[in-house]
């Protein structure tokens, strides 16, 4: 008789998955199935692996992709209004019948081969863990990586706001984050983190299923993971980012980008942020930010956000099949960083090794499909000394890719154990 897989697998522990899905069906579907695929790949018991999909009052066509999950096994939620990401948590987490660790996602995944098991057997291997979080790439081919997000404080908040107009502000602020993002991205080996991103957290079974709740319904949407990193830290437990595990992120296709977050999902951040600075930052920081934001407020539009001289304009990019192509500007190894700012203050990178000066390069054809139409600015950066070779601008026309990635239908033998 063949001893229970988690005898052989000390570290896979029954697992409990929560998605919010908000007008995102298709790819709350395909996150599902490669969650599922994942798991299995571990070897891991169907019945333990519970999956509790919350619907946020969707108000487009999401009613067929909940319907096909729902005919797949998983469990469903639909709300009659929208509870915000942390509401929709804790409303899944109360449904939850199982006592291990948890993990909450944002439905625009996508799990790539290995990365489930990296991230349980790097959180069992420390009972002092109390979150682990992947790398994250916006395509399959993992050219893409998005940047590492630091704990908001109100001083960096401050200073972010006085940058808009003090460029030598901004560009010390750009070099700080091009630093801290070239380490990320060049790390393979799992690092101390203050901060992990909502989109993909597995927590330990002792905070997810505490007294206190996961995520704080205080916040609509955003900084709901920055109150969670701040509560593990005050209780002395540790947080790591596991480079590698490797997930897809499609990247806002609930909030959208551009003018589609100035809606509600403006107001939400904002309400959240107010929330955030009340309860972790003293008194005498919040009035200097808000100082900061009233000073920026009066200043003339043209002394804001200047853009910085030496950018080169490529020409536009609206056929689906053309995408950006140029000479290299020098050797050795770099990071092309790519912003929707030309202050940079924010960077997706995508790695250059072994480059020569003057070969030709183009984006990657998975990474291009995926961005949202726009203008963005693009650097080449030296992996090493940050020394920053050539800045480009160029538009995107064509919209982004709006199809999920591809996956299979769920296992039958999954099916019987993902319902109450």
């Amino acid at each position: 008789m063949n001893p229970p897989p988690h005898l052989l697998r000390p570290w896979l522990q029954p697992l409990t998955a929560i998605v919010v899905n908000y007008k995102s069906g298709g790819f709350a579907l395909s996150c599902l199935r490669s969650l599922q695929a994942e798991w299995a790949r571990c070897g891991g018991d169907p019945r333990d692996l519970e999956i509790i999909l919350v619907d946020n009052a969707s108000n487009d066509d999401s009613d067929r992709w909940l319907d096909t999950i729902e005919r797949e096994g998983v469990r469903v939620l639909r709300s009659k209004i929208n509870l915000g990401y942390a509401g929709a948590i804790e409303w899944g987490l109360g449904h939850s019948q199982q006592e291990g660790p948890v993990m909450f996602l944002n439905p625009d995944l996508f799990f790539l081969p290995g990365s489930l098991q990296s991230l349980l057997c790097h959180l069992a291997s420390d009972p002092a863990l109390g979150a682990v979080a992947p790398r994250t790439v916006v395509d399959e081919d993992a050219h893409l990586h998005l940047p590492p997000i630091a704990l908001p404080t109100a001083w960096d908040e401050c200073l972010g706001t006085l940058a808009r107009a003090v460029p030598f502000l901004s560009r010390f602020l750009a070099r700080r984050q091009s630093r801290l993002a070239r380490d990320h991205w060049s790390a393979w080996r799992p690092q101390p983190a203050d901060m992990l991103s909502g989109a993909c957290v597995l927590v330990c079974a002792e905070m997810a299923r505490g007294d206190e709740p996961l995520l704080d319904a205080a916040y609509p949407l955003y900084y709901e993971d920055a109150d969670l990193c701040q509560r593990l830290a005050a209780r002395a437990m540790h947080m790591d980012w596991v480079p590698a595990a490797i997930v897809v992120h499609h990247w806002s296709r609930s909030a959208g980008s551009g003018s589609a977050f100035e809606g509600q999902p403006r107001q939400f951040w904002s309400r959240s942020r107010q929330v955030y600075m009340e309860r972790w930052s003293k008194a005498p920081m919040r009035w200097a930010l808000s100082f900061a934001e009233r000073l920026i407020a009066h200043l003339p539009a043209g002394l804001l956000d200047r853009t910085p001289r030496g950018i080169e304009r490529l020409a536009s990019h609206d056929a689906e099949c053309e995408r950006v192509e140029l000479a290299l500007p020098a050797e050795g190894d770099l990071f092309m960083e790519l912003s929707m700012t030309p202050h940079f203050s924010l960077c997706a990178g995508i790695a250059v090794c072994g480059a020569e000066l003057n070969e030709s390069w183009s984006f990657p054809a998975s990474a291009w499909d995926w961005l949202f139409p726009g203008t963005y600015f693009m650097r080449a950066v030296d992996s090493e000394s940050g020394a920053v070779h050539a800045t480009w601008t160029f538009t995107k026309v064509a919209p982004a890719r709006s199809q999920a990635l591809p996956s299979e239908p769920f296992e039958p033998a999954f099916r019987g154990g993902l319902t109450a």
